[in-house]
């Protein structure tokens, strides 16, 4: 953002100064002899032109440079950011891999104990009707 200010506060320069410089040379033209006035004025505006195309050129390729180190910047971040969002994807792959199977063992481990108090309850609902059987109602 400074570098930005900077380079406007040259062209702001330059475009205060210029008006000064071209009333230099127009006076210049001025107090020389009048026949080549004509000659002379397409001599200063051309030396204008010129520095103005100066201060453009210059302003375009600080800016051109400015762009470029920013895209880099950004380029770099970029390429930061994936390879972090990469590595926290694979960690929450491996976390949420890790949960699923701890709750595939507690599921396994439910249905077991389900099969286990099945059986019990089972044999005690046998043993219950058997002992109901075997000494009347």
């Amino acid at each position: 953002m400074l570098s930005m200010i900077m380079n406007n506060t040259i062209v702001i320069n330059v475009i205060m100064f210029l008006p000064a410089f071209v009333l230099t040379e127009l006076q210049m033209i001025q107090q020389s002899s009048g026949t080549n006035t004509l000659i002379e004025t397409a001599i200063a505006n051309g030396g204008v032109g010129a520095v103005m195309f100066t201060v453009w050129w210059l302003t375009f390729k600080s800016m051109q440079r400015q762009f470029q180190f920013a895209l880099k910047q950004n380029q770099e971040q970029f390429e930061k950011a994936l390879t972090q969002v990469e590595k926290q994807h694979k960690e929450n792959l491996e976390q949420n891999l890790r949960t699923v199977n701890w709750l595939m063992d507690m599921i396994k481990k439910e249905n077991e104990y389900k099969e286990i108090l099945t059986g019990v309850l089972t044999e005690m609902k046998n043993a219950l009707t058997f002992h109901i059987n075997q000494h009347g109602e």
